[in-house]
């Protein structure tokens, strides 16, 4: 063989080579429809009428297919063990989830298929439920009570059963803290390790949510109890339509984890997301959500300063500053404050010195450890929402 011959045919083989490796990248790509009959001109696609899909509401999937035939057939999957075979059909979901949803498109002896990821979430206007922000604008001077880390006085801290607790007791908010554990899950743990509540040792980061499981939480009496660590999940759907929540992912929790969660569980306009970070208050703000509650902390004048022109509603406030105090309710900041929290003071114990402090602030919100006489004081004074 000729050289220009043996030139040209390495050429050709070249061409050849390259052409096959983009048709294998192409492939690839996850809502890319996949040809398994080698036919050249149908090509499966779609598209969703809604991009936030709700359940109960109507969905309307169109069926953007191009190099149909006569003889087309269609197949879709909704990923909830529904199917159907019409070429553009509608679908309701019961149940919240995120789904799969494909589409098969067979003409002749071809068969080409689409897939695509469907978040459905429920709805963040609960019937008959106030929103956190309008429940604070109808305060008018009282107070709200929130448990911290639930109500844990018969109950392991940030369980279940304190949250069930807190609802049985007509407590209007509870505190949780959040964690991420090594395959991605959200739970409720305050500590980084497992160590001081529940009867396992190690980091949460280093367990997967199954692992988690074989270990129970301990009162904070000492006593083991057959409650395991919670999902977020769990408790986004036990609160709806029953309780506010702090959701306290203060360098515990990364915000657009969390977020996505909430809101898919209809519970954005029911929670407050704590961080004393300024970059992490701002990275929630700047989601640019009206029905999104940040909650940063004022300890000085420094801090007022980083967030007086913040789109802020709620802070935090603990310390005792008549100049500082006078600022942030000039900026007509809702306070939320600490009584009886993480100490031996009991409100018996300084006759109440802790709860005044709240009540001397104007304080709108009461995080305590003793959240049944707190809320028997409030009432008592007239005070509780």
């Amino acid at each position: 063989m000729g050289i220009n011959n043996m030139n040209v045919t390495f050429v050709k083989i070249k061409f050849i080579s390259i052409i096959s490796f983009l048709l294998i990248v192409s492939s690839c790509s996850k809502d890319d429809a996949v040809d398994k009959g080698g036919a050249q001109n149908t090509f499966a696609a779609f598209s969703i009428s809604e991009d936030m899909s709700f359940v109960g509401e109507t969905i309307q999937f169109t069926n953007e297919s191009t190099g149909l035939e006569s003889d087309s057939s269609f197949e879709w999957d909704f990923g909830d063990n529904t199917s159907s075979t019409l070429k553009s059909p509608t679908h309701t979901y019961s149940e919240l989830g995120d789904y799969i949803v494909k589409l098969i498109v067979r003409s002749g002896s071809s068969e080409t298929s689409v897939s695509k990821e469907l978040m459905v979430s429920l709805s963040n206007d609960i019937s008959g439920r106030t929103t956190l922000k309008n429940k604070l604008n109808a305060l008018n001077g009282k107070i709200m009570v929130c448990a911290h880390r639930g109500n844990h006085t018969d109950a392991p801290e940030n369980s279940l059963q304190s949250i069930t607790d807190a609802i049985n007791s007509g407590i209007g908010m509870v505190e949780l803290d959040i964690r991420q554990t090594k395959d991605g899950e959200l739970v409720l743990m305050h500590d980084a390790t497992i160590d001081r509540t529940t009867n396992g040792s190690g980091q949460v980061s280093d367990f997967t949510l199954q692992e988690l499981q074989q270990f129970n939480l301990y009162k904070e009496n000492g006593t083991l109890t057959n409650e395991k660590i919670p999902t977020l999940r769990e408790v986004l759907e036990i609160s709806r339509s029953k309780l506010y929540l702090d959701l306290d992912i203060d360098k515990k929790a990364s915000f657009n984890k969390v977020y996505p969660l909430v809101n898919q569980y209809g519970m954005l306009k029911q929670v407050l997301f704590y961080s004393s970070e300024l970059s992490v208050i701002r990275e929630i703000i700047n989601v640019n959500n009206s029905d999104i509650v940040p909650m940063p902390i004022v300890r000085n004048q420094n801090d007022f300063d980083q967030y007086q022109n913040l789109s802020i509603d709620v802070l935090q406030y603990n310390v005792v500053d008549n100049s500082l105090k006078q600022q942030i309710q000039n900026k007509g900041w809702y306070i939320f404050r600490n009584a009886y929290v993480n100490t031996s003071v009991t409100p018996q114990s300084d006759n109440f010195s802790q709860l005044n402090e709240v009540i001397d602030v104007n304080g709108s919100i009461v995080q305590t450890d003793n959240p049944i006489e707190v809320k028997s004081r409030l009432q008592y004074q007239n005070l509780n929402d």
